[in-house]
C-alpha cells in the first residue's frame, strides 16, 4: 500500500509541479532590466509547427524560474570580487556601441502603444566611471556639434522672428561634476562644448546659461547616481537659467511643495549591474508648483483621441521613478494651467525636458511638449495655429552632440504630421515561416 501511496505521489508530482509552475502568477516587468518578461503566446498549429511556441516556453522558462533575481544578483556579486579591491576604488564600465535609433520601452507605462528609444542611448557609446557607487559618463561634448546644434536652432529663430521667442537651454551631463580632481578635465569640456553653443547662436535666438547656473550651486547633488537625468534640483537651476533669459522671476524652491522618493534605481545601474551601485540607491527629492494644471497627450500623428494626462504622476516609483515628471515621454504633450495670463510655450525636449518642464507651469497658461523622437505632428504648424509666444530647445547634451538627433529636431519644422501606411510586400510562404515577421508586414 505504501509503494503504490508513493508510486502515485511520483506520478502526481511529475505533472502537478509543471502545472503549478506555469499557473501561479508571475511578475510582468522586471524592475531591475526595465523591461516586460517573457509570455507565452497562443498555441497555434502554425506556431507549433514553425517553433516559435516551444521559442516561446523556453523564454518564458528563462525568464520565470525560481528565485531568478537571487540568482541574477549573487552572478554579480561574485563577478565584483574578482581582482583586487581598494578602498575608494574606481571602476570603469566599458560600453557597448548603441544603434542611434535602438529602441528601448518605458518599463510599466502603457500610455502608448509606442517602443521608446531612450536618451542615454541616443549617441553615447563611451565608458562609464564607477567612483564609491556613483556612475559618470566620460565625456562633456565637443565644439563642432555645438554649432551644428546651434544652426539648427538659428534656423527656427529666423523662420519665426517677429513671432515667437526662441530659447536654448542645453543641460551638461554629470562628469562636470565629478568629485575627484584628475577628472577635473571633464568640467572643462562641459563648459567649452555648451559656451559655444552660446558663441554660435544668432542674435535672434536667446542662450539659457545653464551650465553657469548648475555651476553655482556645485556643492549639491544635482544629478542622479545610478541614472543618467538631472534631479529635480539640477533641472530647477536650469529652469532659473531660462528665466533670467527670458526676463521672468523664477518661483523660489521654498513656495513650492516639496516631495521626496526613495529607493530609485536607474539607468546607469540598469547599465552596469554594479553592486555598489545597487547599494547606493538614490533618493529623488522633487518640487510642486501651486498652480493646478490639467494635461493631455496625442499619438506619433495628427491630434485625433487625445487622452488624459498629468503634469505629476506621485505614484511612479522603483525603476521608473523619473516617470514621476509628465508620467514619462510621449509624443506631444499639452497642459493647460491656471495661470491665464495668455502665454504660451512649446518646449522640445528629450527625457532630460520632463523633470524641467513642470517648473513651467507657474509661467504660462498653456504649455506644449513635443518629444523630438516620437513627435511627427508639425511643429510650425503647432506655434502659428496655437499662438506660442516662446519656444524652448531643452534638451540633454546627447541630443545636442548627434547629427541624428539634431535632424530630428530639424525634420519637426518640416514633416506633415500625417501617417501613411507602408506598402504591403508580397512574401515567399516559405520564407515567411516567423509570425513575428509576418506581423510586421502586415
Amino acid at each position: 500500500m505504501i509503494k503504490q501511496l508513493n508510486s502515485i505521489l511520483f506520478v502526481l508530482s511529475i505533472f502537478l509541479m509543471p502545472t503549478i509552475y506555469f499557473i501561479i502568477p508571475k511578475e510582468k516587468v522586471s524592475e531591475d532590466e526595465k523591461r516586460k518578461l517573457a509570455t507565452i503566446p497562443n498555441l497555434t498549429v502554425k506556431n507549433y509547427i514553425n517553433g516559435y511556441w516551444a521559442d516561446s516556453v523556453d523564454n518564458y522558462i528563462d525568464d520565470h524560474f525560481p528565485f531568478r533575481q537571487k540568482f541574477i544578483d549573487l552572478a554579480v556579486i561574485v563577478q565584483s570580487y574578482k581582482g583586487i579591491h581598494l578602498e575608494h576604488q574606481e571602476k570603469i564600465f566599458v560600453g557597448n556601441k548603441k544603434n542611434e535609433l535602438q529602441q528601448h520601452h518605458q518599463g510599466k507605462d502603457k500610455r502608448a502603444d509606442l517602443n521608446y528609444l531612450a536618451d542615454f542611448e541616443e549617441s553615447y557609446n563611451g565608458s562609464l566611471i564607477i567612483i564609491d557607487g556613483c556612475v559618470y559618463p566620460m565625456g562633456g561634448g565637443n565644439v563642432a556639434m555645438s554649432k551644428r546644434f546651434s544652426k539648427m536652432v538659428n534656423e527656427y529663430a529666423e523662420e519665426l522672428k517677429g513671432e515667437v521667442r526662441v530659447f536654448s537651454a542645453v543641460a551638461p551631463l554629470s562628469s562636470a561634476f565629478m568629485p575627484v580632481e584628475k577628472y577635473a578635465h571633464y568640467y572643462g569640456q562641459n563648459k567649452r562644448t555648451l559656451a559655444a553653443i552660446g558663441s554660435s547662436l544668432s542674435s535672434d535666438a536667446y542662450f539659457c546659461d545653464v551650465f553657469e547656473e548648475l555651476d553655482k550651486h556645485k556643492d549639491q547633488r544635482l544629478f542622479f547616481k545610478t541614472d543618467h537625468h538631472w534631479k529635480p534640483l539640477g533641472a530647477y537651476y536650469a529652469y532659473v537659467a531660462f528665466c533670467k533669459a527670458a526676463g521672468k522671476a523664477p518661483v523660489p524652491l521654498e513656495e513650492m511643495d516639496k516631495k521626496v522618493k526613495y529607493n530609485f534605481l536607474g539607468s546607469l545601474y540598469q547599465k552596469t549591474l554594479d553592486p555598489t551601485v545597487r547599494a547606493n540607491p538614490d533618493t529623488m527629492e522633487y518640487f510642486v508648483p501651486k498652480v493646478a494644471s490639467t494635461a493631455e497627450y496625442y499619438g506619433e500623428y495628427g491630434f485625433n483621441n487625445p487622452k488624459k494626462s498629468k503634469v505629476f504622476y506621485h505614484s511612479s516609483s522603483g525603476g521608473n521613478t523619473y516617470s514621476t515628471f509628465l508620467g514619462g515621454d510621449v509624443p506631444l504633450m499639452k497642459i493647460n494651467t491656471t495661470t491665464k495670463n495668455g502665454k504660451k510655450v512649446i518646449v522640445i525636449k528629450n527625457s532630460m525636458g520632463n523633470a524641467f518642464t513642470p517648473f513651467l507651469i507657474s509661467h504660462y497658461e498653456e504649455i506644449w511638449v513635443a518629444d523630438l523622437r516620437y513627435s511627427k505632428q508639425n511643429l510650425l504648424d503647432i506655434i502659428r495655429k496655437n499662438g506660442i509666444n516662446d519656444m524652448i530647445f531643452a534638451v540633454g547634451m546627447y541630443a545636442a552632440m548627434s547629427d541624428g538627433t539634431i535632424n530630428m529636431m530639424r525634420r519637426m519644422g518640416k514633416q506633415n504630421g500625417e501617417y501613411i501606411p507602408p506598402k504591403k510586400v508580397v512574401v515567399d510562404t516559405l520564407k515567411s515561416a516567423n509570425p513575428i515577421v509576418e506581423d510586421t508586414l502586415k
